[in-house]
């Protein structure tokens, strides 16, 4: 079988649901991986390598995560080439708001900081849109690039299990790893008060994929439409999402990316036709920056639809050009 030569450094890491139609993929991926794979997984049989074996087990994940118990995710080189999976798995709430994380990437990508940067990732899908409040990890005793991984994203060692999970055919000890989000509080103490009939309720949460799709589409911004999932696993990886509702239906969204220390980046402010002109967007961008307002960069791309200006002029923000300081924009579509 013949391998993709292996990629820059530089080149970007993203992540990805996974979708039934990555079946073909992952059956190559672990069938050439599965040497290294013994020691993070099972012993596995003939039959998992194959096309069949891979659907089945992505039938029972995306299953898992249709019932708030898991996010199957692919760890994407390019924004392409799919070299790994990456699963944030077991999630409990409730007093424990925690869940399990675990990784692993093609050989022929490893060496170039792939997992990190897509472990770095998940941590804001876990901590962003699936609001949890901890991150197990578990690595086999002698595994240490993968405790590395973890290290460099600031998990914490906190003790060894012995004979804890069954990998390559027998029971091994493991060492145990967690990252805490300090500064996690139930969505109950961020949600605004009980609203009347009729009246718009702005909260954090990350809504209902198919309501989501929805929104978007009225709009007009059909790209996001087509791609559904791509929406599920942007909303999941921001870093606060806000909703606005009248009597529970969805009718504006907006998100924010932020590195929760010197910048917020502010994306999809969106309200649907028949709910704009009553300071809707208004009060979803207040909503959205409010943890951020301390920040000292407060970030927006849009197009240049007439209204655009006036409506983020009133909300403080200027134009780059237009700016003091002299500052330029880059950017790159694609």
């Amino acid at each position: 079988m013949s391998t993709p030569p292996s990629r820059p450094r530089s080149e970007a890491v993203s992540l990805r649901p996974l979708r039934r139609e990555d079946a073909a993929r992952l059956a190559e991926l672990e069938l050439r991986n599965r040497e290294e794979l013994l020691v993070g997984a099972p012993l596995r049989e003939d039959a998992w390598f194959t096309e069949e074996a891979q659907r089945a087990m992505l039938d029972q994940a995306l299953a898992a995560a249709e019932e708030g118990r898991g996010v199957p995710l692919g760890i994407v080189l390019g924004g392409e080439q799919l070299v790994g999976r990456l699963s944030i798995n077991g999630i409990v709430r409730g007093a424990f708001e925690s869940a399990s994380l675990g990784y692993w990437v093609d050989r022929e990508a490893t060496g170039q900081g792939v997992a990190t940067r897509a472990v770095r990732a998940a941590i804001g899908v876990a901590f962003g849109g699936l609001r949890l409040h901890r991150l197990q990890a578990e690595v086999q005793v002698g595994n240490d690039a993968s405790a590395r991984v973890l290290e460099n994203c600031g998990f914490v060692e906190y003790g060894l299990a012995p004979q804890y999970l069954r990998l390559g055919g027998a029971w091994r000890d493991c060492r145990l790893f967690q990252l805490v989000h300090a500064d996690w509080a139930p969505p109950a103490l961020v949600e605004v008060p009980e609203t009347a009939p009729g009246e718009v309720r702005i909260r954090p949460e990350v809504p209902a994929l198919d309501e989501a799709v929805a929104l978007y589409s009225s709009v007009g911004w059909t790209a996001y439409a087509q791609e559904p999932r791509t929406v599920e696993a942007s909303l999941l990886g921001s870093s606060r999402v806000v909703t606005a509702r009248v009597d529970g239906r969805l009718v504006g969204l907006a998100r924010v990316i932020s590195d929760g220390a010197t910048l917020a980046y502010l994306q999809d402010v969106l309200v649907e036709p028949g709910s704009q002109q009553h300071g809707i967007g208004r009060q979803l961008v207040e909503a959205a920056l409010e943890p951020y307002a301390a920040l000292r960069q407060h970030v927006l791309l849009t197009d240049a639809e007439p209204g655009q200006r006036a409506f983020y002029e009133a909300l403080g923000m200027t134009e780059v050009h237009d700016h003091p300081a002299g500052l330029r924009a880059f950017v790159r579509l694609r």
